[in-house]
This record gives C-alpha cells, structure tokens and sequence, in this order.
C-alpha cells in the first residue's frame, strides 16, 4: 500500500493500538467500534508490511517493527497536530524574511514607522525592501515578494491581487532656497517659464505637470516646458535641485523630507497645475492572503498609517 492511501484515522488508531495492546480498550477510548479499530489495524499492517501486533498468552505483543513504530508516529502525529492547531502566530519568535516593493517617496513615507514597530515586536524578523524602478506587479505576480506599496492598478487580467487602501498624497515643487521662486507668489505663468526637473521611471519624457500647462495654453508640442534634467530614481533628486535652478514636482511626504538639512524648500503647487490626490495602496497575492506573518504586518500597515 503506497503512503498516499493510507488514511491519517487509521495511524491515530494505531497509535492508541501500540499503547494500549487491546482492541476493545482502543475502542472505547476513541469512542468507535471495535471492527473500526481491527479494519484499521489491518490497513496499518499492509502499510508497513507487518503484523505489528501478534497475539499471546498475555493478549497481545508488539513487533520489533511496532517498537519501532510506535515513538515514531507519536511524535509525528503530535507534530501534524500542532501544525492544524497550533498555529498562533509569534512575532517575537519570528525569523522568517518579509519581502516588499516599492518607489522611493512611498517607502520613505510609510515604512520607517512600520519598521520601527517590527523592530520593537518581531525582532528576527528580517525586512527585505526592493525600490529600484521597474513594473510595479510582475515580482508580486512572480511571488518574489510579499507586498507592493503603489499608486498604479495592476493588470486587469489578474484576478489573484488584493489590496488595501493606506493613504492619499498629493504634491510639492521642490527647488532650492536661493532659487527665484522661492519666495515668491507662484502661478502657472511664471513657472512655465522655469526649468523643471522630470523623474522618468518607465523612459517618459514629458513633465509629470507637462498636460497641466498645456491645459492652459502655456505650452504645446512644439513648445514645451523646459526639462533639461532626466533622472531614473527619486534619490538624486534633492542634490541636483539644490545645487541648480532645477525644480522637481514631487510627492509632498517625499519633498519636505528632502528639505530636512539641505537648503531647498517644498512650495504648494499652484491651484491651476494640481493633480488629483493619489491613493496609495498596499497590495498583496492570493497566494499570502492567509499567511499570519503576512496578515499580521497588514494589520500593522493598516493601524499606523489609516488611524
């Protein structure tokens, strides 16, 4: 008889069988038949291909085999127990990696807190965090990671991705202190005549802002706002705007952060060139949607940054 035919009632029967050496006190102990106890005791003996318990005059004897069986499937039962049962998740004794993606500004916006938090609760735990730019789903797809904090959707052919709503952000231009604008009233017309920045994660050129100024007329195709900067990652960003006449349309979280230390302010973005507020949303696979470490650090997520 091969493993996978054997049923686990016939190995707890066994069990009881090994330990006690009587049918009927198995039985009743169990709280079944006796037939059921002899059908399993025979189902036991094809599995192991053995008598495992032999008749004498004292009732019955183990095999050398049973001996043998008999602290095995004990703790291997009493293993398989605790695995269905005992489940509670212990974030203290957790020592397993969590795996993350995101982009820079979300990342510098909502983990610091979360990882503060694990370090306090789970410290075993090991906190992977992934923000070199690249789509933003296929490694959550590919089950490489755990989460994805974003503000894009993912694939509308994927139907295994959850998500939960964290926070909504909306946008600062950045620029040095000593730049003309920085003190000044700032509009629409005066700004399209700046030099702007551009954060170009997925190879666009055009300004994050660029449809806002032509929107009202002060730019076209054949006239666009001037970028004489292209950067791939957010990181540079604070540098090069501080040491030039650069301005960058970023993230507000990400923007202040940027001005901490450095001599670069965080203006508002004037009424006529805002976007809408972005969600941002912590998404996970299906296949960790039950996972307790993965619900858990969801819980967390959640309390910190939606209370």
């Amino acid at each position: 008889m091969k493993l996978c035919q054997i049923d686990i009632s016939h190995l707890i029967v066994l069990k009881h069988l090994l330990e006690r050496k009587h049918v009927s006190n198995t039985a009743q102990a169990l709280n079944i038949s006796q037939p059921s106890v002899s059908r399993s005791l025979q189902k036991c003996r094809a599995l192991f291909n053995d008598d495992l318990l032999v008749r004498s005059s004292h009732g019955y004897e183990l095999t050398p085999k049973a001996e043998s069986v008999k602290t095995e499937i004990s703790s291997m039962l009493a293993s398989l127990d605790r695995l269905v049962h005992d489940q509670e998740f212990d974030p203290k004794s957790c020592q397993k990696s969590l795996k993350m993606f995101g982009l820079v500004p979300q990342i510098n916006w909502l983990m610091p807190k979360v990882f503060q938090y694990l370090r306090e609760h789970a410290p075993l735990l090991t906190l992977e965090i992934d923000t070199v730019p690249k789509r933003h789903f296929d490694a959550l797809i590919a089950g490489d990671v755990h989460f994805v904090l974003s503000t894009q959707q993912p694939p509308s052919s994927e139907q295994n991705i959850y998500r939960s709503f964290i926070a909504s952000r909306d946008y600062r231009l950045l620029m040095s202190a000593d730049h003309p604008m920085a003190q000044q009233e700032l509009t629409p017309e005066k700004l399209a005549a700046c030099q702007f920045g551009q954060i170009s994660l997925h190879g666009d050129r055009n300004l994050s802002i660029e449809q806002r100024f032509r929107d009202l007329g002060l730019s076209d195709r054949n006239k666009p706002v001037s970028t004489p900067l292209m950067l791939t990652n957010f990181n540079v960003a604070p540098a090069m705007a501080e040491h030039s006449d650069v301005i960058f349309h970023l993230p507000t979280p990400f923007a202040e952060e940027a001005c901490i230390n450095r001599n670069l302010v965080a203006r508002p973005v004037p009424e006529g060139l805002r976007s809408p507020y972005q969600d941002v949303y912590l998404y996970w696979h299906k296949r960790y949607h039950n996972d307790e470490l993965c619900m858990w650090v969801r819980d967390i997520i959640k309390q910190l940054h939606t209370s």
